[in-house]
């Protein structure tokens, strides 16, 4: 099934390659960003995310300890859920898979905390966190790649099968110490209204859902992912930043639309990162 996912996204790009062709880094908020290693070897039903497989993961810790997920976006901005961001000091742990082994090394105080203007009661849940010094890259430390080719504003309406993470309850009901992932079918807006009857969920949402797995508690603000082939390289993409969902943690996860959002990523990174 990813196969067909990246053969199928890998067509569809290609269709439009003769106006792709511009430079790569007009395309993407940073460059290089959302490289795939090349690896042998609750988030509820998923497994131990390798080392570096997702070296953009981004722990946000407040006062008493871990709060939320988040994602490296650029140098000194974190992506993540509003609901996450609140009027306390917030710090960012960055290349660290394992809770207990995060360190001062790892550590990232953070200076400038930017929610979205009309977030409210699940309507964009997204925020950003600019970090107080910039991010040096390196095998377990890089962005995720931010599309901005207008060309695939809805490129996530193609996508079959997604990807998320998160340190947030697992079948325990304990949050997990390591970082867990797993795998998220697309599922339509229309099927995801149903599940959700009290809340509107419209083109700044993205649902996705599978049989046996689910974010939950503690996986706000992480991201939802799709490798693409763009520019004949496999590449991850962020579509999504978790949201909300059911609180038994079964069935459907809503994520705010990162593609939906891309104007208000862009213009506050611009102009509070002085880039």
């Amino acid at each position: 099934m990813e196969n067909m996912e990246i053969f199928v996204l890998a067509v569809l790009l290609a269709a439009c390659s003769a106006i792709v062709l511009g430079s790569l880094g007009d395309n993407f908020l940073e460059q290089p960003c959302g490289t795939v290693p090349n690896f042998k070897y609750k988030i509820i039903g998923g497994h131990n995310a390798p080392e570096a497989t997702a070296p953009w993961m981004a722990m946000v810790i407040g006062e008493r300890g871990f709060i939320c997920g988040g994602s490296l976006i650029a140098k000194r901005f974190v992506l993540t859920a509003a609901h996450c961001v609140g009027n306390v000091d917030l710090k960012v742990h960055l290349g660290v898979l394992d809770q207990e082994e995060a360190k001062a090394s790892n550590e990232f105080h953070v200076d400038g905390m930017f929610v979205h203007m009309d977030s409210d009661l699940g309507k964009h849940d997204i925020a950003l966190l600019r970090l107080a010094k910039p991010v040096q890259y390196a095998d377990k430390v890089s962005p995720i790649c931010v599309l901005l080719d207008p060309l695939f504003k809805n490129l996530d309406e193609h996508i079959i099968k997604f990807r998320t993470y998160g340190w947030g309850q697992t079948q325990s009901s304990k949050s997990s110490r390591m970082l867990q992932k797993t795998s998220l079918f697309n599922l339509r807006r229309s099927e995801c209204s149903i599940l959700f009857p009290h809340m509107e969920i419209d083109r700044n949402h993205v649902c996705a859902e599978r049989a046996n797995a689910s974010t939950c508690s503690g996986d706000s603000g992480g991201p939802l992912t799709a490798i693409v082939t763009y520019d004949h390289v496999p590449t991850v993409f962020q579509f999504g930043v978790t949201s909300y969902g059911f609180e038994d943690c079964s069935k459907a996860t809503v994520f705010t639309n990162v593609m939906a959002h891309l104007d208000w990523i862009v213009n506050t990174v611009r102009r509070e990162g002085n880039l």
